[in-house]
């Protein structure tokens, strides 16, 4: 008899403007909350969020254990109604513990953080999904591996999915928050263009697309680890690593489950796509 599980998401965020500016992107969120909030047989109890603008200490995962989701404005140069935007979403310390828990078995350090508040990796793409914060979310950090080779990072936060698979039979649904492809130093220089795309941006999209859509589970480890490590895009579509490590945590949580292409938006030198794993289609 299968057990009833959540699906697994992979979700691109933008910058603090996401939040109230239209998009293809924002309208996207807006639709996959509604997909959210219909999901029964089970109906999410709580969301687990992992974050590329976390980074815990070196090779420490830190998990927020708050009652409350105070916002962390991690961002300068916006006007100065985007620091007094609101999300009043409610933490579950049981869900943290829980995660502790996990991680732990797993032999993966973790520690409990209380004072760091939910950043905008969260709380941005969150108001265009679920405006109505009626589900607890808990966020979670990646692990600190700058100037780590890329094939251990990878390696390590598939690892970290792994550890937190199990939490799809609870009820809690896993959501990794990064982008496809990040590389803010470019946006410039492709505005001056006249908006075209980084010639980088489409060949490593395409491979995230090969990522999620290979099978068996080994074969879509070998890619997303040795493959992609290796992929002359890659320093191009990701100079720092932390927004694409959430993928490799999805990825890691997916287990066998097949991989879905949800969304595609491709920005100056930005990826927009999303995934899916496990989702159930009509």
């Amino acid at each position: 008899m299968s057990v009833s599980k959540l699906p697994v998401y992979f979700i691109s965020h933008a910058g603090p403007n996401q939040a109230v500016d239209e998009s293809v992107t924002a309208d996207f969120f807006e639709e996959l909350g509604k997909k959210w909030t219909s999901l029964s047989d089970p109906a999410p109890s709580s969301i687990l969020v992992i974050s590329g603008h976390w980074e815990g200490e070196q090779g420490i995962i830190r998990v927020r254990t708050s009652e409350e989701n105070q916002l962390y404005y991690d961002f300068y140069g916006f006007p100065d109604f985007m620091y007094k935007l609101q999300y009043p979403s409610k933490g579950s310390p049981e869900l943290a513990n829980r995660v502790l828990q996990v991680l732990d078995e797993a032999g993966i350090p973790a520690k409990a953080e209380t004072k760091r508040g939910v950043d905008h990796g969260v709380w941005v793409p969150f108001l265009r999904i679920l405006p109505k914060p009626e589900i607890p979310i808990v966020q979670m950090s990646l692990a600190e591996m700058r100037g780590k080779p890329a094939e251990e990072a990878f390696e390590y936060h598939y690892r970290l999915g792994q550890a937190l698979a199990r939490l799809r039979e609870e009820n809690v649904l896993i959501v990794a928050s990064g982008t496809a492809v990040h590389n803010l130093r470019d946006l410039g220089t492709y505005m001056r263009s006249g908006g075209k795309v980084a010639p980088y941006v489409a060949p490593f999209d395409a491979l995230l697309d090969k990522v999620a859509q290979s099978e068996p589970e080994q074969e879509r480890r070998r890619v997303a680890t040795q493959e992609m490590a290796q992929s002359k895009y890659l320093w191009s579509a990701h100079p720092s690593l932390d927004h694409l490590l959430p993928f490799h945590v999805a990825l890691g949580a997916a287990g066998e489950d097949k991989g879905r292409i949800l969304h595609k938006n491709f920005l100056l030198s930005l990826s927009e796509s999303a995934y899916s794993f496990g989702e159930q289609t009509a």
